[in-house]
């Protein structure tokens, strides 16, 4: 698991997001804080409770900016033509949802990821987004 020291925290609550921070702490320590935080927030007896590891694969047009160039090389790129295809490792931690049918519906949740660039934040939060949506998950 790829580890920048620094580490994207996102926090979305049906489908908007609420709070969005940068930590310097690697991903393994900030996912066990986060977990420990959403877990004092589950509520055992109306919802379930998960961290489900994630990779969300994104295409990046070449070149690569300086910035991200060290970065991407540790995600193991699969370079295409003009573009690098990587794999963003994530965990989604889910602590308050509810059951449709056979679907888990997810209406809070923390994302969290390692920092790349601000241009990859935006990736995550759509990710935040979709995971608690209503109409993504139906």
């Amino acid at each position: 698991m790829i580890d920048t020291g620094k580490t994207v925290i996102i926090l979305s609550k049906k489908g908007r997001i609420i709070d969005k921070k940068v930590v310097n702490e690697s991903l393994r320590d900030t996912i066990k804080k986060v977990a420990k935080e959403a877990l004092e927030k589950w509520e055992p007896f109306e919802s379930g409770f998960d961290i489900i590891p994630y990779e969300h694969e994104v295409e990046k047009p070449l070149p690569l900016k300086p910035e991200e160039v060290d970065i991407i090389l540790k995600l193991n790129p699969i370079r295409m033509k003009d573009r690098v295809l990587i794999k963003i490792p994530m965990f989604i931690v889910s602590y308050k949802n509810y059951r449709m049918g056979e679907q888990t519906i997810d209406e809070e949740v923390y994302v969290v990821a390692p920092y790349i660039t601000d241009e990859y934040i935006k990736i995550i939060e759509e990710i935040a987004v979709l995971t608690t949506s209503e109409e993504a998950q139906q």
